[in-house]
């Protein structure tokens, strides 16, 4: 099951990048760096990213974001992936998840790594976002769509390597990302290039990383023992 550092990390990956930049480009949030992420519906900003607004505008919809959430879809993604803010990361984390939910009758956002964006996929988003065309090139809810070719265009324009700037937008505490950045540091010292980690990568590493380190034991069995040993069953 991917939880939140899997997103973490695969929203590192020019797949993650071009699939949130046409995104952006197709619900017509784009305004380039976080600007982007403040954006509600009717094209108004956001006074912060501390928070989804939460604020129905002009009367019918209290999208928001880049991903324009609606506030009982942001509770949600909130709560089931832990996210803090509605900073960049964590917007981008959350449509990331959406997207891969949407998508597992193909295979999930694996299918990007092996077939790159192609109507099926962007139709199995239709449901989720009203800018994507269903297969009949229609939008889900009956609303303006962009065509296939735009989104496509606009994909692998978005294929682009994650910047240490972006890579660091995310909520305090969060260290993968900081990790990420140090193996490509070090990387790039030894003259060596990253490589590029497939969603079944991603996945393999999360769980070794859960096996090499569990959750400790509520119960501890050789203290319950030591202090069997110590009692005073005559008092």
């Amino acid at each position: 099951m991917a939880d939140r550092s899997f997103y973490e990390k695969f929203r590192q990956t020019p797949e993650a990048q071009g699939l949130l930049r046409m995104l952006r480009f197709a619900e017509g949030t784009e305004r380039g760096g976080q600007d982007s992420y403040r954006v509600m519906f009717g094209g108004s900003l956001a006074p912060d990213l501390q928070r989804h607004p939460d604020k129905v505008m002009k009367g019918r919809s209290t999208a928001a974001g880049a991903y324009q959430f609606l506030t009982p879809t942001w509770q949600q993604q909130q709560k089931k992936l832990g996210l803090g803010s509605f900073g960049p990361a964590e917007q981008d984390i959350a449509a990331l998840d959406l997207a891969r939910q949407r998508t597992l009758g193909l295979g999930g956002l694996s299918y990007l790594q092996k077939q790159g964006l192609t109507p099926e996929f962007v139709a199995a988003l239709a449901p989720e976002w009203a800018s994507l065309p269903t297969k009949a090139g229609k939008s889900f809810y009956g609303q303006p769509v962009k065509a296939f070719s735009e989104l496509e265009k606009t994909y692998q324009q978005g294929r682009q390597p994650l910047t240490a700037d972006q890579t660091q937008q995310s909520t305090p505490g969060t260290t993968s990302s900081s990790a990420g950045l140090f193996q490509g540091f070090m990387a790039a010292l030894a003259g060596n290039k990253p490589k590029e980690l497939s969603v079944k990568d991603l996945l393999k590493e999360e769980l070794m990383t859960q096996l090499l380190n569990p959750p400790a034991p509520a119960i501890q069995p050789m203290a319950m023992f030591q202090n069997l040993l110590n009692t005073d069953y005559n008092s």
